[in-house]
């Protein structure tokens, strides 16, 4: 588990010393969209993803693990409903597509939060969740975000 706390406190704020700092991931301009609700939602999941971080940082993350996943699961679940609504009201030929990423996730998140539970292991839910949002953030959603731009 060292090794996985190490890699934790190396990767946020690009500090050393970063327990003052307590973020995981440090929200950036360029993850913003420009559509108010969407940008504020993006920004309330990276918060729980740097909540599960602050945990684990203070030796918490088992115990916050079962919270930190249902606040995931419910979230996503609020925002994949006004994301799509949003997307089909304008019309964007890759709903369907887009849908079924958000599906995948739900899926993924159920699967890899069980593993996660079974383990003790709060370090592969973060990385999990680190690495699908921005991707999902900073690629897929950009393809809305042209679509909306052209109409």
């Amino acid at each position: 588990m060292a090794d996985k706390n190490e890699k934790i406190n190396k990767t946020s704020c690009g500090r050393e010393d970063l327990i003052d700092c307590n973020i995981f991931i440090v929200w950036k301009p360029e993850y913003n969209l420009g559509i108010p609700i969407i940008d504020e939602q993006h920004r309330g999941i990276v918060s729980t993803i740097n909540s599960l971080h602050y945990a684990m940082q203070h030796k918490l993350g088992e115990n916050m693990l079962q919270p930190i996943i249902n606040m995931v699961r419910e979230y996503t679940h609020i925002h994949f409903n006004v994301e799509e609504d949003l997307l089909k009201k304008d019309g964007f030929p890759g709903l369907a597509y887009h849908r079924s990423l958000h599906q995948e996730l739900i899926g993924e998140l159920a699967h890899i939060g069980q593993k996660c539970l079974e383990d003790h292991d709060p370090y592969h839910f973060l990385e999990f969740l680190k690495n699908w949002w921005i991707k999902h953030i900073c690629d897929k959603d950009r393809v809305y975000l042209n679509h909306r731009r052209k109409n």
